[in-house]
Parts: C-alpha cells; structure tokens; sequence
C-alpha cells in the first residue's frame, strides 16, 4: 500500500476530504493533489498530516 493510499482510507474513515487536510495542513489545494497522485509527500509533510489526522506512525510504518 502507498502512504497516499494509506492516507486515503484515513480520510474516509474520518469521513473528510483532501481539501479539509490542504486546509489543516497549509498545503495548497492543487499541491496536495499532486501529492496524493504522485505519493510524494515530504517528512515534515507526513508529520504533520500524522498529527492533523491522529495517526500512529508506528502503525502507518506497519501498513504501508
């Protein structure tokens, strides 16, 4: 599983958008979906969508 797909079904569960955690986030709306495509997200990226979503790493790390 990619960690934008992982990311995904985190979303889902929560029942939000990818618009909502661009918002959250400060990433721009075209960014972040350039980012879910093309799973390319960065470290400080990935920790603080972590912390926005309340996700373990230790459990993504386990997933993805």
């Amino acid at each position: 599983m990619k960690v934008a797909d992982y990311i995904l079904e985190i979303l889902n569960s929560q029942e939000r958008q990818k618009s909502w955690l661009a918002d959250k986030t400060n990433i721009s709306k075209q960014a972040i979906n350039y980012k879910f495509k093309n799973n390319s997200f960065t470290a400080e990226e990935l920790f603080e969508i972590t912390k926005v979503l309340n996700i373990n790493l230790e459990e993504m790390r386990d997933k993805i």
